[in-house]
């Protein structure tokens, strides 16, 4: 008896429902992922002029200048200085509410670390 190869299995093509839920699932992953990290938000300015991110929270429209932000620094013991942001354009993402950057400035106006304080920076 001759034996005949197995004819592949023909599938139907996705239906339009299928697809509708793929589109939406590969779009709410390209938009969660758009969504910097206060460690990424940190990273990238490191390194920087602290005059460049003074430029950007007193802008008009960013949240500091809505909200009437005064500027706040402070001195530090190593000679280094900090310049306080709150942290309502990523913050409101991350949580909100009262939450701000202190930026550690070195003796050259370069931004070399941050950290948050607040109760409203639990996420970050």
């Amino acid at each position: 008896m001759a034996s005949y190869p197995t004819e592949p299995k023909v599938t139907s093509p996705m239906r339009p429902q299928q697809l509708l839920l793929l589109g939406f699932i590969l779009g709410l992953c390209g938009c969660v992922s758009q969504i910097l990290s206060f460690k990424d938000y940190r990273k990238g300015w490191l390194g920087r002029p602290i005059e460049e991110k003074k430029q950007v929270t007193s802008r008009e429209g960013s949240y500091a200048s809505s909200i009437g932000w005064q500027e706040t620094t402070y001195p530090l013991d190593n000679g280094n200085w900090v310049y306080v942001e709150p942290a309502g354009e990523h913050g409101k993402l991350f949580g909100g509410g009262e939450c701000f950057v202190h930026w550690e400035v070195n003796t050259e106006g370069i931004i070399i670390g941050a950290r948050t304080e607040g109760k409203g920076c639990r996420w970050w």
